[in-house]
């Protein structure tokens, strides 16, 4: 088995209008998806992120978001197990994000370098 990050992106100029409540509606689906992951054994981790942030490049630290003149954004992110990438994009293919087309999702193996608390 592999890790594989599934990032979650969305439209920012959607979730710019949206309220904190409206944004985190779909939490409910979403749970009972990951349910399905960890009683699979697929399921390592994941968290949905925050619009706040800042931009940080060698020169500077921007502060209005972390997703700087951009049409599109990361608003979170599962690590899975997945036996090879084309089981981990069908895996992000059934995300109900994804499903509902409120989300696409980026699937990307993860090097192993070394391993932090067997992670």
């Amino acid at each position: 088995m592999e890790k594989f990050m599934l990032i979650i992106r969305e439209d920012l100029g959607k979730m710019g209008k949206m309220t904190d409540e409206e944004r985190f509606a779909n939490i409910p689906m979403m749970l009972k998806w990951v349910d399905s992951l960890i009683e699979s054994g697929n399921y390592i981790k994941g968290e949905p992120l925050l619009v706040k942030g800042r931009y940080v490049s060698k020169d500077q630290i921007l502060s209005d978001g972390p997703f700087i003149e951009a049409r599109e954004g990361i608003s979170g992110y599962e690590i899975i197990w997945a036996e090879s990438l084309e089981q981990a994009a069908a895996i992000a293919q059934n995300c109900p994000l994804v499903q509902s087309g409120l989300a696409v999702r980026e699937v990307r193996p993860i090097a192993t370098i070394y391993s932090v608390n067997n992670e």
